[in-house]
């Protein structure tokens, strides 16, 4: 378990560039699924960057993570993300996502520390075969 509390929090505006319709994962003007993802993806990143080291960033490997309501354009919506297990490398967060009409999101999201040198070592000889 983790023996302390690490907690991060954002926020955003639901704009246009944001919803099912302009991403292609539906036809309507509300918040996308893929956009709520990459907005849980960003607040986990930046809550454990002051952690990391020279060289080491984190990747997302996992997403548990339900959709619950809908946000419209010119919303507020807010992440909470909390650390609540670390294994070596691996994080896992719990999530929560809202607006000010109550929850959009909630689940967990799991992410691993790397170096990034071996890292993108490891994606260019997967691309080369």
């Amino acid at each position: 378990m983790v023996s302390e509390r690490i907690v991060g929090e954002g926020s955003m505006m639901v704009t246009e560039k944001d919803t099912a319709a302009k991403c292609g994962s539906g036809t309507l003007q509300v918040l996308a699924t893929p956009a709520m993802i990459l907005f849980i993806e960003r607040t986990a990143s930046d809550c454990v960057r002051p952690l990391l080291k020279e060289g080491e960033s984190t990747v997302g490997s996992l997403l548990d993570i339900k959709h619950s309501a809908p946000s419209v354009i010119g919303s507020e919506v807010f992440c909470r993300v909390e650390l609540v297990e670390r294994d070596r490398s691996r994080m896992v967060f719990d999530v929560k996502v809202w607006d000010s009409a109550g929850e959009v999101g909630s689940g967990k999201h799991e992410r691993f520390l790397v170096n990034n040198a071996k890292f993108m070592d490891r994606a260019f000889t997967r691309a080369e075969g």
